[in-house]
């Protein structure tokens, strides 16, 4: 064999491969989504309003009732979502992209009593007409409601002027209906290891935006913060 041309075919070789790996190193790649943008694509939303300007409502935040006054304030140095106490309406806020299925949704709230006058607030899943969990410190409550009815309930021991997490799931059951739980701590007491309201409906988990809700019956602002939801599996 006539070794003249051994170099030859090794650098041929070797032009073979560089051309190869020139060309799968430039193939286009699909980038990663940011993870804001993928949070939000998969219907988690954490909201703390410090990117809002105070005064009126974004638009991506809907208000249910059209005499019910909510507004983006500064409260303790930080923005929140305030409702006014007046007009008195039952009034709420619809916020995220709508979520179709079992979902979680958590919210800080301040609120204040006045005399025998007690607030009413919480929050809610799958629209305005979804599941509701409010606390209500005149009856000394969680409750969840539904249609504008209690349909569950249970003692809670509610301070007036602290702030109060407040934790809903709502979840499919193995028989096709929902399992409801509520959590509710007021700071700076740590999270319940287990919920203090349970509920099962024959009913299978709905679809709509989360919801943060409140009656102001004393007088007094009601404030919202740190708003977290997202779906469950």
């Amino acid at each position: 064999m006539n070794n003249s041309y051994l170099p030859r075919l090794v650098s041929l070789s070797a032009a073979g491969v560089l051309s190869f790996s020139a060309a799968f190193a430039e193939e286009p790649k699909t980038p990663a989504p940011p993870p804001a943008e993928a949070a939000a694509a998969a219907g988690v939303v954490k909201l703390d309003f410090e990117s809002m300007e105070p005064g009126d409502l974004p638009a991506e935040l809907v208000v249910t009732d059209a005499e019910a006054k909510f507004s983006i304030a500064v409260v303790e140095n930080n923005k929140v979502l305030e409702m006014s106490p007046t007009p008195l309406v039952d009034g709420g806020v619809l916020l995220g992209t709508s979520i179709k299925g079992p979902a979680t949704v958590s919210a800080r709230v301040l609120a204040t009593g006045k005399r025998r006058s007690h607030p009413r607030f919480g929050v809610g899943l799958h629209g305005a007409g979804g599941y509701r969990c409010l606390i209500a410190p005149a009856r000394k409550e969680i409750q969840f409601m539904k249609d504008d009815a209690v349909v569950a309930q249970t003692p809670f021991e509610w301070k007036s002027g602290i702030w109060t997490r407040i934790e809903f799931t709502l979840t499919k059951n193995a028989a096709g209906g929902s399992d409801l739980e509520a959590r509710a701590w007021q700071e700076p007491t740590a999270r319940p290891a287990a919920p203090q309201l349970t509920l099962t409906v024959p009913t299978p988990p709905g679809t709509g935006k989360a919801s943060l809700w409140a009656t102001p019956y004393s007088e007094s602002p009601v404030d919202f913060d740190d708003v977290e939801v997202a779906p469950k599996p």
